[in-house]
């Protein structure tokens, strides 16, 4: 806390820090951050880099949602162009799908969430559908029950929770018949016009999973089913509708359920790889591109431009350097002293009257501190300041250690005694060994505590009043529930302590 400390800064800070430009780093630094405190306010938006990036997002996003509300609505059509192009170039790793353009094919996939298989039929002509499956065991397995059905619309949904696992043959027919028709009576005279029977064939495996990890607590150890169709061959290119409305799902399932849930979820009903990871990756970007300027503003901003204990020091010297021009004293940079602790700042200055002084002791005291509070709330640096401001004299250099005068005797013994500041050093020794007793106490009370770990413990001190913050941790296992003594009631035995341990402090420094 000598004098060392601070040369670099009295060396370097010019007598007029605001008509001088900064000739070191942390002058520019306090330049820069000074000049951000005093213009944010004023700076028109969007200025900065993460303004840019705020609007980017919001752009992009609503580039995003405009394109997925078109898709899904129907607005750029039933094409299937788009998913047959991208499907044969690097987006999506697999084989070119086959482009139906208005052919009627089916669609179908196992949910695993909810154990079924969902079937639905697409590009279907106008008119009464009936959809007709059948499931099939293979190997010799059981045939499920029931192991068929029929429905009068283009989709429909098996459940296969209760079945054995095993490998299972699903086919599938939908056919379209006129409006009107009596589906009890039916006949292939009733068919719809130029319309074929549609069918397809595949073939699926029900299979159990158990978690690797089910062996560690909080793991779910449930045994799990899952259905995954064996082999189908090349897919059948997807419409833009379908893309626009399976976007919205996919979107939903990556924000409720993570991005891995987006992907099971998406190759389960063969969804195009490339789609799935436009979807992701636009969530990604657009999170990213709104969270980035939000947190920055809020925290990153702030730490950027948190002072440290040089920047302090550097301040303070700079608001010494000009009290001390404007209010013709001359401050002894030898003597002075500053200590940036954890929960005040020290600041102890000792000053010559010159001739042109108009000011006491006490008025140069305020100036400097109202000066320094002024400057600390500019850099938002909210910490207590303890300044001693102290007139020294002309003709005598006091060691500021000891207190002891050198030189003396080129001053009359009257003069000398007026001088004497003595008193004045050691009292200030006097705090610094009251702190040390106090922190030395503090030791001994947690070291008498096996139940008890100090974490950090920090003693400042005034004239008649000592700052004690401590943080400790119980070190008892389940302490949440075994340890039952409260804040307070640690508080009052360390007071109690402390007090045995220094008894000069009782009934004249409050604690």
């Amino acid at each position: 806390m000598g004098s060392n400390d601070i040369t670099t800064d009295i060396d370097s800070t010019p007598e007029d820090s605001e008509d001088i430009k900064p000739i070191d780093k942390v002058s520019k630094e306090l330049a820069g951050i000074r000049k951000r405190r005093n213009t944010d306010s004023k700076n028109r938006f969007p200025s900065a880099i993460e303004d840019w990036t705020l609007l980017a997002g919001l752009g992009y996003g609503a580039l995003y949602a405009m394109l997925l509300f078109g898709m899904s609505s129907g607005l750029f059509g039933e094409s299937t162009s788009l998913d047959h192009w991208a499907s044969d170039t690097f987006l999506d790793s697999g084989d070119q799908c086959e482009e139906v353009l208005d052919t009627p094919w089916i669609h179908a996939y196992p949910d695993n969430d909810v154990e079924s298989v969902k079937i639905s039929g697409r590009n279907l002509a106008q008119g009464l559908v009936v959809l007709n499956w059948t499931v099939d065991a293979s190997e010799g397995a059981t045939d499920p029950l029931p192991n068929q059905g029929e429905v009068n619309k283009k989709s429909a949904t098996i459940d296969y929770a209760e079945w054995e696992t095993g490998t299972y043959e699903l086919i599938i027919i939908i056919d379209i018949y006129e409006p009107g028709t009596d589906m009890d009576n039916r006949t292939e005279e009733d068919r719809l016009n130029g319309t074929e029977r549609i069918d397809k064939t595949l073939e699926f495996e029900i299979s159990t999973s158990k978690n690797a990890l089910s062996f560690l607590p909080f793991i779910d150890s449930e045994v799990k089913r899952e259905a995954h169709i064996l082999e189908d061959g090349p897919r059948s290119c997807w419409s833009v509708t379908d893309l626009g409305n399976w976007g919205f799902v996919l979107m939903g399932a990556e924000l409720g359920g993570g991005r891995e849930t987006a992907m099971l979820t998406g190759g389960a009903a063969g969804i195009p790889a490339w789609w799935m990871a436009f979807i992701s990756l636009s969530l990604s970007v657009i999170s990213l591109f709104l969270a980035y300027p939000v947190m920055y503003k809020l925290y990153h901003q702030d730490t950027d431009d948190m002072l440290s204990r040089t920047h302090i020091k550097k301040v303070v010297v700079d608001v010494l350097r000009n009290s001390e021009s404007r209010m013709h004293i001359q401050i002894d940079w030898d003597l002075y002293k500053i200590e940036v602790r954890d929960l005040s700042i020290d600041i102890m200055v000792p000053y010559s009257n010159t001739e042109g002084t108009f000011s006491d002791s006490a008025d140069v005291r305020s100036e400097i501190l109202k000066e320094i509070l002024e400057e600390f709330a500019l850099f938002r640096v909210f910490k207590p300041v303890q300044l001693t401001v102290r007139s020294i004299g002309d003709n005598q250099a006091i060691d500021f250690e000891t207190g002891v005068g050198v030189g003396s005797g080129m001053i009359d013994d009257e003069d000398l005694e007026d001088q004497d500041y003595t008193t004045f050093f050691r009292d200030l020794h006097m705090l610094s060994k009251v702190e040390d007793d106090v922190k030395e106490s503090i030791n001994g009370y947690f070291r008498s505590k096996s139940d008890l770990d100090l974490q950090m413990a920090t003693v400042t001190s005034e004239d008649s009043i000592i700052f004690v913050r401590v943080a400790y941790k119980p070190n008892q296992k389940f302490a949440f529930f075994r340890f039952k003594d409260s804040n307070s009631d640690i508080e009052k035995k360390l007071r109690k302590y402390i007090s045995r341990e220094n008894p000069e402090l009782v009934g004249t420094q409050e604690l």
